[in-house]
């Protein structure tokens, strides 16, 4: 197993890593959209959604993988039906062609810094 850490992307608060690297699979720990600088969230869910994105590609970049790896991924939202046109234009943005299995959930809070505001 290898630990996977890069600076392009914001490390976790806590004892986790980006990714593990296994048996030639890549698992990658929850990321957020904050910048990878200063952790910090951008102003509105599109932005933030481009910003976890670019996140994911830095880290799977670090593995030596890219995004056309990914087989599936797990979105959890504060405001699913709210925020899922944006999301879905990131994703369009990020993803291009490739259409990873993706499952989606409304979720109720999350742990800073991921965005909450109602508005």
């Amino acid at each position: 197993m290898r630990v996977i850490h890069t600076a392009d992307a914001p490390a976790h608060a806590g004892p986790v890593p980006q990714a593990l690297a296994s048996g030639g699979w890549i698992f990658v720990s929850a990321l957020f959209g904050a910048y990878p600088d200063n952790r910090q969230l951008p102003n509105e869910a599109g932005a933030e959604a481009g910003q976890l994105l670019t996140n994911l590609a830095a880290i799977l970049a670090a593995a030596g993988a890219d995004l056309t790896d990914v087989v599936r991924v797990g979105i959890f939202m504060k405001h699913l039906q709210r925020d899922r046109p944006a999301f879905n234009e990131a994703w369009v943005r990020h993803f291009g062609e490739h259409r990873p299995a993706r499952t989606a959930v409304e979720v109720s809070d999350f742990a800073a810094p991921a965005r909450t505001p109602d508005s």
